[in-house]
């Protein structure tokens, strides 16, 4: 739904005000994230092992959202103080200090946001779920466009859109979840929490620093023109994410409920659907790889084309998280998360080493790039801790092979970017490109057929 609002919203913003918000939303974030120390891991992860005994996760829950709040009042106090200094020192200005404090505030609801509807997926509450995601889609885009329309706002529709959408969102998650809450503060919970996700706070900083050290370098060495492509490139490439989100929301569940199993049968079996969904989300990936060019062309206007360029480097670095998907869980299954740490030291030091090497000539094109490989190296490293706690059979061949022919077939596309071909010899190329992905696919038996009848007799049963 925000993909296809696009041809409204760029006809009254610009690339730049595109650029504030993408500033605004990743100062939040990274703030509240930090503050919050990880805990919605904790709160996550236990619940599977408390789900048998919902007194002593009330417990645990409210002990957590208690310091949460806690610490976003103090923290909401300190932007408020000090926004003159970090709109200086981290934006150059170009972030105005009224914003820190709104932009905290933002940062600490989408938290809470995250924090709930993570619990209603553990408690496989899809229906309402859905309801949610749904609702907090319509109610931005309407709010969006009563602030653009109705008082000729620009950037800041977007921003106050958000706000007065979380704030909703968060009142009735609370209400929703209120199941899960009992007024009763445990210090010997708090403390369980806590040592479970502080080695996940070094891990949540590398993800901040992934997604606000290459804007803040790109507001500073190319202005805000360029932090706008980069976050439009970041913003088509989005739908994989919310597609993988959504996969991510059924699998780790299923992970988690099957690794408590652990059996060899069970561990065969994760590794079996692990692998089929891998190729399911590479060949949605590499559709949208296909089509960014068209999707750039149809959906916005000429200032922002440029962004068709970064779309597919954001794919891939979405992709990469296919890894993660397996290696992740296992870590947090043997809740041995210190194991986390090596992978976010390296993560991070590569990750400020590229963009210093590559964004000052390459631009937001350099930094997509060195989010990519920085991504790239940490997941590898997840993945050998991962198997080290909890071993699974998985063919790895398989799944290079996957990647491999991913990136092969992705190649071509920016040829055909830059290319004066005739459109609709583009259009029969891409397809063509796909179909012969998809028979790769079959013949490599990345997916087995018979999983492919069965998805079409669900589709339609009149499919055999």
């Amino acid at each position: 739904m925000g993909i296809f609002s696009l041809p409204i919203y760029t006809r009254f913003l610009s690339p730049s005000d595109y650029g504030i918000v993408a500033l605004f939303i990743i100062f939040g974030q990274a703030s509240s994230g930090l503050v919050s120390l990880g805990l919605q891991s904790a709160s996550y992860r236990y619940y599977f092992k408390y789900k048998d005994n919902l007194d002593e996760y009330k417990t645990l829950n409210f002990s957590i959202l208690i310091f949460l709040f806690l610490v976003y009042v103090i923290g909401g106090l300190l932007s408020y103080f000090f926004g003159h200094w970090v709109s200086i020192t981290l934006f150059n200005g170009k972030l105005k200090p009224s914003l820190i404090y709104l932009s905290f505030l933002s940062g600490c609801m989408e938290y809470l946001f995250s924090y709930f509807t993570n619990l209603l997926t553990a408690q496989v509450r899809s229906f309402t779920f859905a309801i949610i995601i749904v609702s907090r889609a319509i109610i931005k885009i309407m709010l969006a466009l009563y602030f653009i329309m109705i008082h000729s706002l620009t950037y800041m529709a977007l921003i106050y859109a958000t706000l007065l959408n979380q704030a909703i969102m968060v009142i009735c998650l609370l209400i929703i979840m209120s199941d899960l809450l009992s007024i009763s503060f445990s210090v010997y919970y708090f403390k369980k929490s806590i040592r479970f996700s502080y080695p996940m706070l070094l891990r949540l900083m590398i993800g901040m620093i992934h997604k606000a050290f290459d804007k803040i370098m790109l507001t500073n060495f190319s202005g805000l023109t360029s932090v706008g492509y980069y976050s439009f490139g970041e913003k088509f490439a989005n739908l994989l994410k919310v597609i993988m989100d959504a996969i991510g929301k059924a699998w780790t569940p299923f992970f988690q409920n099957k690794a408590h199993e652990n059996t060899e049968e069970t561990k065969n079996e994760i590794a079996g659907i692990y692998l089929e969904m891998s190729f399911v989300i590479l060949f949605i990936g590499y559709l949208l790889i296909s089509f960014s060019e068209e999707m750039v062309l149809l959906l916005t206007t000429k200032e922002f084309y440029p962004a068709m360029y970064i779309v597919p480097i954001y794919i891939f670095y979405y992709l990469i998280g296919i890894l993660g998907m397996l290696s992740l869980n296992q870590i947090q299954f043997s809740e041995k998360t210190l194991y986390i740490l090596p992978a976010s030291i390296v993560s991070v030091l590569l990750n400020i080493s590229l963009n210093i090497l590559l964004i000052p000539d390459y631009g937001a094109l350099g930094a997509a790039i060195a989010l990519f490989l920085t991504s790239l190296f940490s997941s590898l490293i997840h993945m050998y801790f991962g198997n080290k706690l909890y071993p699974i059979q998985v063919h790895w061949w398989k799944l290079a092979i996957m990647f491999l022919l991913t990136v092969i077939f992705s190649v071509p596309t920016y040829y055909l970017m830059a290319s004066e071909m005739n459109y609709i010899l583009k259009i029969l190329a891409k397809f063509i490109f796909i179909l012969v992905f998809f028979i790769f696919g079959l013949r490599f038996n990345f997916i087995s057929k018979e999983n492919i009848n069965l998805l079409l007799k669900k589709i339609n049963p009149r499919f055999t």
